[in-house]
């Protein structure tokens, strides 16, 4: 009985030690394979030299390094260290091009037969500015809107040792003929709170113009006037101007930010925004140009989840959440709006671990539910609620990425 009970012990013992992971010392993070300057790649994945950790830890690094938009692949693997019991994490990059492109097409259909394609494309260059950071520039022409789009963004790494991160981007949009825009800065801040843990800041505003020439007399006939003393014509301004700032608190473990197969991501946090419009008429009794202003400040709460698990080594289900509420300054609740999907998806490159892989593509099916929530100062309650169901070819090359959607909303 005494030996029964000995080897009972002895066997709890070792599924115990067994079903500890082991952890390793880690006396430095080796980058190979990249132009990206190392204390970025050292930054990103949250890991301080010489404390110990679990290979979990190590792949949530690297996964983190995934997420860097000019990262192509990366992969890891555990080399002896140069003391005794010291571990070297060795990761290789695959850049991404200095020239790189964007091509995003979508395509819906709702019940009663109505069709409408949207789309953009994209053209950029990409310069890496050794532990500076790096600079973007970028020209986007989008479907349905007015001109085309041209912007610069610099984005600053492990600002001052902290692991904190920054984006700074302004746009310009060109060629969009009557309207006239302002340039529109964004400022995009992040602090680590822990590995998967993050907190950003963001603020952006965004104003433009629409100029209108104004006969006061009618006696135009469709022309200018040409004698400037008898001119009697006016320019009338619409003007609009839109301020957003969003805090967010972010978990994140998903392996990839577009081919994500495991993980998941939550986010949320508040969010205010400020539209203040201007319109301008000509007042007949006071022969004056009079502006109309109108301004609304809102406060708001949004949530996003999105969680993956594996099925097999090509094929993953997904669910995903999301939704956000907000009420303006004269009103409790002004707009409840939210989101539930669920889908699969089936990918065609190859999930070897220590790969590196150049092109990776994707199919995704996925259904869901979405409704919205309009309370109006005056009136009656607003709902709009419907089903739909989406497929996306999902295609991305060291070049750059392709993604084309079709959607049906059974409205």
């Amino acid at each position: 009985m005494k030996a029964l009970a000995l080897s009972v012990c002895l066997l709890l013992a070792a599924v115990s030690l067994f079903a500890q992971e082991t952890r390793y010392r880690l006396e430095r993070v080796v980058v190979e394979g990249s132009n990206i300057d190392e204390d970025i790649i050292r930054a990103e994945t949250r890991l301080v030299e010489e404390k110990s950790y679990t290979e979990e830890d190590f792949r949530q690094g690297v996964y983190r390094v995934r997420r860097l938009p000019f990262v192509t692949d990366a992969v890891y693997r555990i080399e002896p260290g140069v003391t005794g019991g010291g571990s070297t994490l060795v990761i290789r990059i695959l850049d991404t091009t200095p020239v790189f492109y964007g091509l995003n097409v979508a395509s819906q259909r709702v019940s009663d037969g109505d069709n409408e394609t949207t789309g953009d494309a994209l053209l950029g260059g990409r310069w890496l500015l050794d532990n500076l950071g790096v600079l973007e520039t970028a020209v986007q022409k989008s479907e349905g809107e007015d001109g085309f789009l041209a912007g610069l963004a610099y984005r600053a790494y492990d600002i001052y040792g902290t692991g904190g991160f920054a984006t700074i981007a302004v746009s310009q949009r060109f060629k969009a003929e009557p309207r006239l825009y302002d340039p529109t800065p964004v400022i995009s801040l992040g602090y680590p709170l822990t590995q998967r843990q993050t907190l950003t800041l963001t603020a952006s505003r965004f104003k433009q113009r629409l100029p209108r020439d104004f006969d006061v007399e009618g006696d135009d006939d469709g022309d200018d006037d040409t004698d400037a003393d008898e001119d009697d014509n006016r320019t009338l301004t619409d003007r609009d101007r839109f301020l957003f700032a969003e805090l967010r608190w972010w978990y994140e473990t998903h392996d990839d930010p577009i081919f994500t197969t495991r993980g998941v991501q939550l986010s949320f946090g508040p969010r205010w925004s400020s539209v203040e419009n201007v319109t301008e008429a000509y007042d007949f009794d006071e022969e004056d140009v009079v502006a109309t202003e109108s301004d609304s400040t809102a406060y708001g709460f949004a949530l996003d989840a999105a969680g993956y698990h594996p099925l097999t080594r090509r094929n993953s289900v997904f669910l995903r959440l999301g939704g956000d509420a907000s009420r303006t300054d004269e009103t409790e609740l002004e707009f409840l709006n939210g989101a539930a999907r669920v889908g699969f998806t089936h990918d065609f490159h190859s999930y070897s671990t220590d790969t590196l892989r150049p092109f990776r593509a994707r199919i995704e099916i996925a259904g869901g539910y979405r409704g919205s929530i309009f309370r109006p100062e005056t009136g009656p309650e607003l709902r709009d609620t419907s089903a739909f169901g989406e497929a996306a070819f999902v295609m991305r090359h060291r070049w750059g990425s392709i993604r084309v959607s079709a959607l049906y909303d059974a409205d």
